[in-house]
């Protein structure tokens, strides 16, 4: 029989062991007492309310069984009331995959469509990124207001491409940009997190995480956490060195070529759009130059 790898960042014991832990017994309806030593719920009350043997479960937690059935993941999902993107990812990492050789799209190429919709994006700030948060390509507007310090051409460079996350974490100039660091770190490893359910094998993957968590301590103690979310979309708040407060919404679509569009927009008629066109106006004037 094949032997499967194991990618130990997304090892189904140590995820279900997190999420039990911060489960409080009374949000299932379980009486609690002083004499309760362990945080969150106990192997044996998941096993009941999940519907499975606690040995079974048992095994499972403590990775002597690398995965379960569907049918199983999700009662086991239930008892630990995780959200729907954690329920996801749990599938992902506690079942097999059927075929990892092609699990790993061609993601460093970008379609003829793609590209002519990048050169029409003018007032929207865009990139294409692949599945690890590596920018393929940006508009100039994007590369203006989160990379200027970079070479507008460095994404076509497959050496020294940018990748969002590490960028936003190694980056000074990057991670100054963002007015909320808490939260926006905590959406990079957790969408990291989610994403790496999907490519339980990629070795580029595994090395990207493993270069955040020896050179970023707080990456590794977020990653550690384990916990999960699919940030498709949302609004955030950042501090621009050249024009200032700037709130802008972001959305994510898949592209038919197997890349991610990520677009950043302000509110129509508000003072973030005004903003922006700043921005815009000042891209303008630098290659009028």
């Amino acid at each position: 029989m094949r032997r499967v790898e194991q990618i130990t960042n997304t090892d189904l014991g140590s995820y279900l062991r997190q999420m039990r832990e911060r489960v409080r017994p009374e949000q299932m309806g379980l009486r609690t007492s002083n004499s309760r030593r362990v945080p969150g719920l106990r192997r044996e009350e998941v096993a009941a309310l999940a519907g499975v043997s606690q040995t079974y479960y048992t095994r499972l937690e403590q990775s002597r069984t690398a995965q379960a059935s569907p049918q199983v993941l999700l009662s086991i999902a239930r008892a630990l009331d995780l959200s729907s993107d954690e329920q996801d990812y749990l599938l992902k990492i506690g079942t097999a995959v059927q075929n990892p050789q092609r699990q790993t799209p061609d993601d460093d190429q970008l379609s003829y469509s793609t590209r002519m919709l990048m050169s029409s994006l003018g007032s929207v700030a865009a990139a294409v990124l692949n599945y690890r948060c590596d920018i393929l390509a940006w508009n100039p507007l994007y590369h203006q207001l989160f990379a200027p310090h970079l070479e507008f051409g460095v994404p076509q460079d497959a050496e020294r491409r940018p990748n969002v996350i590490k960028m936003n974490f190694l980056d000074e100039n990057v991670r100054a940009l963002y007015a909320d660091w808490a939260a926006e770190s905590e959406s990079n490893v957790t969408y990291l997190r989610f994403i790496s359910g999907n490519h339980r094998h990629d070795p580029r993957l595994a090395e990207l995480i493993g270069e955040l968590t020896i050179q970023d301590e707080e990456f590794a103690a977020l990653w550690c956490r384990q916990r999960v979310a699919n940030c498709m979309e949302g609004t955030k708040l950042f501090d621009h060195p050249v024009v200032g407060e700037l709130e802008l919404m972001y959305q994510s679509a898949g592209l038919q070529d197997g890349n991610i569009l990520k677009l950043y927009h302000a509110e129509p008629d508000s003072p973030h759009e005004a903003t922006l066109q700043l921005l815009t106006l000042d891209l303008n004037s630098v290659h009028r130059r």
